[in-house]
């Protein structure tokens, strides 16, 4: 199970594909997460 606090370490891949950090997507301003499963 993740933590909330612990969220803000993971990373993602940007629109470029790089690498970021949750917690920079938020640093500035609010962000919403929205996760999408492929299915197929």
């Amino acid at each position: 199970m993740v933590r909330a606090k612990t969220i803000g370490t993971m990373t993602v891949q940007d629109e470029l594909g790089a690498s970021v950090r949750l917690d920079t997507l938020w640093r500035d301003r609010p962000a919403v997460l929205v996760f999408i499963r492929h299915f197929g």
